[in-house]
């Protein structure tokens, strides 16, 4: 038989277990989520801790620039179009001709269109380039060996939507 003394000690130990149990779970969540700092008012992480960057920690790559011919595909051609045509400048001289200037090598490329197929090709022929494809009514695309020096002018042909470099085969 229960008295009126027995009944609030369970009552008690429930109650001590409830709130043990809701203060664990608490504590195991770990600390409140803090809201960012607006934009302006956020220093970087290195100056929030108070001291220098880790002399050990590697520095952050460098952003590329914005590419001057969005459609050659590759950042490797882009950078090697536009070193080209830079090394060009710096080469000529008051004449425009000079000795220093550095070779221009052609690269297999693969010309995606989306249009003016015919006067692509003929752009090409008339800069001395034969393109593959051109004669072939099924195709969209042409391919070619152009030079660097001619890779930003193509890039901005009418109709031309990418370039892009094909590999040379593996010849062991």
């Amino acid at each position: 038989m229960l008295t009126a003394r027995a009944l609030p000690q369970p009552l008690a130990f429930i109650s001590l277990f409830l709130l043990l149990t809701a203060a664990a779970a608490l504590l195991a969540c770990g600390p409140v989520a803090q809201p960012a700092p607006a934009e302006g008012n956020a220093l970087p992480a290195a100056q929030q801790e108070g001291g220098d960057a880790d002399p050990t920690e590697p520095p952050p790559p460098p952003t590329l620039p914005t590419p001057s011919y969005p459609k050659i595909k590759h950042s490797q051609l882009q950078y090697d179009v536009v070193a080209f045509e830079e090394a060009q400048d710096a080469a000529s001289g008051p004449s425009g001709q000079s000795d220093t200037a550095p070779a221009d090598t052609s690269v297999l490329v693969e010309i995606y269109l989306s249009g003016n197929k015919a006067e692509v090709a003929a752009w090409l022929r008339g800069k001395g380039i034969t393109p593959g494809g051109a004669d072939y009514p099924y195709t969209v695309n042409l391919h070619a060996e152009v030079p660097l020096s001619l890779l930003g002018e193509l890039s901005q042909q009418d109709g031309v939507i990418e370039i892009e470099q094909i590999a040379p085969p593996f010849n062991p």
